[in-house]
């Protein structure tokens, strides 16, 4: 009775492309893999650790001997930006003026 549902037919959907969507994702669990998403190299990936930008527990946890990263929260670390907020004075002012 319920199979035809327009609502379970986007549903399905969805899903499909998730799965399909699932090939192109990089293991995000790895840090070759986070470096290459996030776009920096390896030394800006360390300074990165070092600083506690990425976070133990939040963007990471240890196993065994190696470090595994938590998918959704390098995701949510790249969007929220990951490069360091801007000291120079002047490129703040300009920033400011536009609301950013």
């Amino acid at each position: 009775m319920y199979e035809n549902n327009p609502l379970n037919l986007i549903l399905e959907e969805i899903f499909e492309l998730k799965k399909q969507l699932q090939v192109f994702l990089p293991d995000l669990t790895q840090e070759k893999e986070v470096i290459h998403f996030l776009a920096i190299d390896r030394r800006t990936f360390k300074k990165y650790l070092d600083e506690g930008r990425l976070i133990e527990g939040t963007h990471y946890y240890n196993s065994k001997d190696k470090k595994v990263y938590i998918p959704d929260a390098i995701i949510a670390f790249k969007k929220g930006g990951c490069r360091p907020p801007v000291s120079n004075p002047k490129v703040q002012q300009v920033l400011k003026r536009f609301g950013l």
